[in-house]
């Protein structure tokens, strides 16, 4: 996985006297930063994948949990000027690298939280899309599907260096038998259930059909839009999995779209997919 970094020493640090998080943007401190500034460029997902900063590889789960609640959750950061400067420096570079006036839509998952919003209006002060938002929402539980033949193709079907299959016929069987009892049970649980399911699942890039957009006149807007330039956005991407459950629903209507992903926390363990 190629990964182009642009280094830039300033983002966050934790006062563990204090129990707090310190916002730096001028200093360029390095005592202490939990999080730092660096637009990272990585192949993922077919496309390029771009996100805003990155954590120390020192910092314990616990720390990267707490701040992630800490800029999701508390309202007196989301109103600080910390906030927007958090998130305004993130897209400057981003627009750096991209370009964001040659976007022709942004597209965001349903659940938007307060950051993503925030986002929004600081990728729209720079560009100013014809299609500024197309909204998705999740597909009812049974016309959630899976992508056999893909799946047997990439991985059942495969074979090791000498040749010989990968896996036995009854090795074969077995996944299928298990599959099959996993999109059953996804066809009866509801919306949340499944969501959760689907992020835990080895099998998550081969369900299709989790996300749908909004209303038919949104999907018509989006099919417009041939050979445009497509900017993805969300505020955390950890295993990627929404992300590319959304890229499954945008590509099944246009193929022909160059999609950029941009997310304001990432995580440089997503593989290409």
């Amino acid at each position: 996985m190629e990964i182009e970094i642009h280094n830039i020493v300033e983002g966050v640090s934790f006062d563990k006297e204090r129990q707090t998080f310190l916002f730096d943007f001028g200093e360029n401190q390095t005592r202490n930063v939990i999080l730092s500034r660096q637009i990272h460029h990585i192949e993922a997902f077919g496309r390029c994948f771009y996100y805003g900063y990155e954590f120390s590889k020192e910092v314990d789960s616990d720390i990267r949990t707490r701040f992630i609640k800490h800029i999701k959750f508390e309202e007196s950061f989301q109103k600080s000027e910390d906030c927007q400067k958090f998130i305004g420096n993130a897209v400057l570079e981003l627009d750096k690298a991209v370009t964001l006036p040659k976007f022709k839509a942004f597209v965001y998952p349903e659940s938007m939280s307060e950051i993503n919003r925030k986002m929004l209006a600081n990728l729209t002060r720079i560009a100013s899309p014809e299609i500024i938002e197309i909204e998705l929402i999740k597909e009812i539980p049974k016309n959630i599907e899976f992508d056999y033949n893909r799946f047997c193709v990439e991985i059942l079907d495969a074979k090791l260096p000498n040749g010989c299959p990968r896996y036995r016929e009854q090795a074969k069987e077995d996944a299928i038998s298990s599959i099959h009892e996993m999109m059953e049970s996804i066809h009866r649980k509801d919306y949340f259930s499944i969501a959760r399911d689907i992020k835990k699942s080895k099998y998550r890039q081969y369900i299709k059909n989790f996300y749908k957009f909004k209303d038919m006149e949104l999907q018509q807007a989006y099919e417009k839009i041939q050979n445009e330039n497509v900017l993805l956005f969300d505020d955390i991407v950890t295993s990627g999995s929404t992300m590319y459950l959304l890229l499954n629903c945008l590509r099944c209507i246009n193929d022909t779209n160059e999609i950029v992903i941009f997310s304001l926390i990432g995580n440089d363990k997503v593989k290409d997919i």
